[in-house]
């Protein structure tokens, strides 16, 4: 009976060997059957609780070998690891499921899967007996029950007096005659890496020597092709059922909160068990290879390690590699010197994007910025049937010829301009003014119509003043009814109306937004102030108004307009708001002074040039800065060897310095937005941020005062010194200026000067006076002559 019982079981075991062999053989081709039987037996996997295991695991999961399926049981990692190290490159090793790392024995089963010993004993956390810590790991039993890792350390069962310093530590090694040593004092042996050359402990001996656990964990991750970007790599995460291989510069880590800054992204464990991302991490700082400057190592190339900054420079400035003749980075150093590519120098690097095939940075995917940002747009843009809309498509084609790829990846990710245009595609509805008239008023509503407007996707408008019927319907929204019932036609009807016609008959854009808004914010002021009061608009009385005009400052005058209105329709009686005095131009900037600034504007090259322009052009002809903003290159002219800027009907001839200036801002390439530096739009001098405008005049002012040049008074010296020698009517038609305004500069005081200086000469004898004393003695002869023809010139004209 017994005899017969072992048979079966020998026969039993020998058929569950079998299969075992034959489901070995039939995932790993190229696996012999005496091979097969060898690795079984160092599995420890032909008898027993072990075979029956793995005989029931690969019945169940024929290609466990090959998944790196991490439930498992522990015969599968043993035997994956014995296959793998024999050569079989096929069968990938599970991985445990807390930390990712595949070269470790897992123990332990977790919830998720099989766990390495340290990531087993994080989660095997619970209350100490001996101190009463919770969610403490736990590392002995003894008698009052299971203790901690603080306590195990202090146990009187397991410190001893240390030899060296005589305290009563946990020992972690013993000399030769069994004496312990401590933690502090004791000192492993030290070696020298042959891969990165750092002293310290060896993980392991290599075939050329001791290597350290950084170099010794690289050198076990196998060379395979991944499966994110596709290159074949060194493999950072092994395959498992649900994900494919990743390589070393596709794999980020585990996502995470980081334990130093608070922010969940990609990271790393450090040895205490807490998580750290890339830019928290502290790294190996070494002599970057390439600046020299003891820095972070961000990688080792063939040229050797590299900081971060120099990691950018290499991959951006790409070039013709010597050896291949491919334009790659060049990451390594051929025999005669010259720079070549990784592949030519034995290497795995390789960052040369999959889809265009060129080298350089890769961004995601293994892609370069370009076709990343054209995959990302056709992805953003496209509407709820997958393609982009027409009014869109502009949008696409200027923002997928950009400069700079980057720059625009960075902006369709964190700029809210973006996030815009993306939803307007997503609706489905079609791009129109009045579209977009519905949505809420903002800066990013304003930059997106101006942006579709200059690409041509939308037909060009008044953009001042089509936007205020939106505007006012927000600021009405939360109104009582008898206030919208007023402000909204007075508005509409009388403020828009009369704008649109003064803009269709000015010659320069206006920007009358800004006083209409202000207008129907006083009227609302207004009428808010009777109803606290109690009063009617109807029973408004000269005094009471006077009351209300007293409390505020000059904008409440502006309440004119609404009473006349209201007064033209009955609605109330005939009131009087005191108008505000015409006043002559008070703030003068002394004359000694605004010379001293001209010739700083027309020298120094520190300043921005369009800084220099714009201060030149006020101080020298007191133009407005809402003019200077508004020239455009077409203005500007040659004739006869000489140039000549139109400012209002007639053609001025310019200094040569000044005139240098101006073609230099015309002529110089966009810095501005992707967006703006397309050819479509007014040839601005003076470009703004937004795709198709001008520079704002607040933006310009503020760009001259830190230089000294206040506007407002430099304007009005120089309007002063003008109207000194021209008749107000030339002045007003030479620069586009009201009569009325050239009149204020005849009657306005002079400038102040110097208490010495002899009576002021004419225009022309004032600016070859000043120049000889600020220019060079060879080139101020020619200005001054050229500056004395352009008064003779332009009043001539």
């Amino acid at each position: 009976m017994t005899k017969a019982r072992d048979r079966r079981r020998v026969e039993q075991r020998q058929a569950a060997l079998d299969r075992v062999i034959t489901a070995l053989m039939a995932s790993l081709p190229g696996l012999e059957r005496a091979e097969a039987v060898q690795a079984v037996s160092e599995a420890r996997a032909a008898r027993g609780i072990p075979l029956r295991d793995l005989d029931q695991h690969l019945a169940d999961h024929p290609e466990a070998l090959i998944s790196g399926e991490a439930h498992c049981p522990p015969v599968i990692v043993r035997l994956a690891k014995i296959l793998h190290t024999t050569g079989h490159t096929a069968v990938v090793r599970p991985a445990c499921t807390d930390c990712g790392r595949s070269n470790l024995d897992l123990p332990r089963l977790g919830p998720n899967g099989r766990l390495c010993l340290n990531c087993s004993a994080r989660s095997s956390k619970g209350i100490c007996d001996r101190c009463g810590r919770t969610d403490t790991r736990l590392a002995a039993r003894r008698a009052e029950g299971l203790i901690c890792y603080s306590c195990y350390r202090v146990d009187p069962d397991v410190v001893e007096e240390c030899v060296a310093c005589g305290q009563l530590r946990m020992p972690v090694a013993r000399r030769a005659d069994n004496s312990p040593l401590c933690a502090s004092c004791w000192t492993g042996p030290q070696y020298t890496c042959v891969s990165c050359g750092i002293p310290g402990p060896a993980k392991s001996n290599g075939p050329d020597g001791p290597l350290c656990a950084s170099c010794h964990h690289q050198r076990q991750k196998p060379i395979k092709e991944c499966g994110r970007c596709g290159q074949v790599r060194r493999i950072a995460r092994r395959a498992t059922g649900s994900r494919p291989d990743i390589c070393e510069d596709c794999y980020n880590g585990p996502t995470k909160t980081c334990s130093s800054c608070g922010k969940v992204r990609p990271c790393h464990r450090r040895t205490d068990g807490a998580w750290t991302c890339r830019t928290c991490r502290p790294g190996l700082t070494q002599e970057c290879c390439r600046c020299g400057r003891a820095r972070r190592v961000h990688t080792r190339w063939p040229i050797g390690p590299v900081c971060s900054t120099c990691y950018t420079v290499v991959l951006d400035a790409a070039a013709t590699c010597t050896g291949c003749g491919r334009h790659q980075p060049l990451i390594g150093i051929a025999e005669d010197g010259t720079g070549i590519c990784g592949a030519c120098a034995g290497t795995a690097f390789d960052y040369t994007c999959r889809t265009c095939g060129l080298g350089g940075r890769t961004y995601a995917g293994a892609q370069c910025a370009r076709c990343v940002l054209i995959a990302r747009l056709q992805q953003l843009l496209s509407g709820p049937d997958g393609r982009i809309p027409a009014p869109l498509q502009p949008l696409r084609d200027a923002l997928a010829l950009a400069d700079r790829p980057r720059g625009i990846l960075h902006w369709l990710k964190h700029i809210p301009n973006a996030a815009l245009v993306a939803s307007l595609a997503a609706s489905g509805e079609p791009i129109t003014h009045q579209r977009l008239d519905q949505l809420p008023p903002s800066r990013h509503l304003h930059y997106v119509c101006h942006t579709l407007v200059h690409l041509g996707a939308l037909l060009e408008r008044d953009e001042e003043l089509d936007r205020i019927p939106a505007w006012l319907e927000t600021v009405l929204a939360d109104r009582p009814a008898g206030h919208v019932q007023l402000v909204r036609p007075y508005a509409r009807w009388h403020l828009l109306r009369r704008a649109r016609r003064r803009a269709a008959q000015r010659r320069r854009p206006a920007e009358p937004g800004s006083f209409l808004r202000t207008r129907v914010l006083v009227a609302l002021e207004l009428l808010a102030w009777l109803d606290d009061h109690g009063l009617d608009l109807g029973g408004l009385r000269q005094d009471d108004l006077d009351r209300w005009l007293d409390a505020g400052n000059t904008r409440t005058y502006t309440i004119r307009y609404f009473l006349s209105w209201t007064t033209g329709r009955g609605l109330t009686d005939k009131l009087v708001v005191p108008s505000i005095p015409r006043q002559q131009p008070s703030q003068l900037m002394d004359e000694d002074g605004r010379w001293q600034l001209l010739k700083r504007c027309l020298t120094d090259s520190t300043m921005a040039l369009d800084t220099r322009a714009a201060g030149a052009l006020i101080l020298l002809f007191g133009l407005h800065a809402s003019h200077v903003r508004h020239l455009s290159a077409p203005q500007l002219s040659r004739r006869d060897g000489n140039s000549y800027l139109t400012i209002d009907r007639h053609p001025i001839l310019l200094p040569p310095r000044l005139a240098s200036l101006l073609h230099q801002l015309a002529e110089a390439p966009h810095t501005r937005a992707a967006l703006t530096r397309t050819n479509r739009g007014e040839p601005w001098l003076f470009r703004g941020l937004v795709p198709g405008r001008p520079t704002s005049q607040t933006g310009l002012s503020s760009k001259l005062l830190p230089h000294g040049i206040d506007t407002r008074p430099a304007r009005n010296a120089a309007l002063v010194a003008l109207a000194g020698d021209l008749p107000a009517p030339v002045l007003a038609s030479i620069l586009g200026l009201h009569p009325n305004t050239a009149s204020a500069g005849q009657a306005s005081p002079r400038p102040p000067g110097p208490t010495t200086s002899p009576p002021e000469p004419t225009t022309c004898g004032r600016i070859r006076a000043r120049m000889s004393r600020t220019e060079s003695p060879v080139s101020l002869q020619a200005e001054t002559r050229r500056t004395t023809a352009t008064d003779s010139e332009t009043i001539g004209q």
